[in-house]
């Protein structure tokens, strides 16, 4: 995983899934901005309809390594598509552009 990679991550302690663009990734953590997956579709909503205020925002956050269960890339996975690929063809965005 490279720095700007789009990734998802499940975190413990209070359980959560973050997907994101990853800013930095070190022994102690990773610093990723993103929203939270049951936000996703909101925030996408946002880009998608004429909206005249935006309720969500992406954050950057680091997260302890502690915390992190896993992380893994955001990637089609046979039919299923990546939330990269949901993203830009329902705003016709790259997600790393708005991230």
């Amino acid at each position: 995983m490279e720095n700007g990679s789009i990734i998802i991550l499940n975190l413990q302690d209070p359980r959560e899934k973050i997907i994101g663009k990853l800013l930095a990734i070190s022994p102690s953590g990773i610093t990723v901005k993103g929203v939270d997956v049951n936000s996703f579709y909101d925030w996408m909503k946002q880009f998608t309809q004429k909206q005249t205020t935006t309720t969500i925002f992406p954050t950057t956050v680091f997260f302890p390594m502690h915390r992190v269960v896993s992380c893994y890339l955001d990637e089609n996975m046979g039919d299923v598509p990546s939330f990269s690929s949901q993203f830009k063809e329902r705003t016709k965005r790259e997600i790393t552009k708005v991230l």
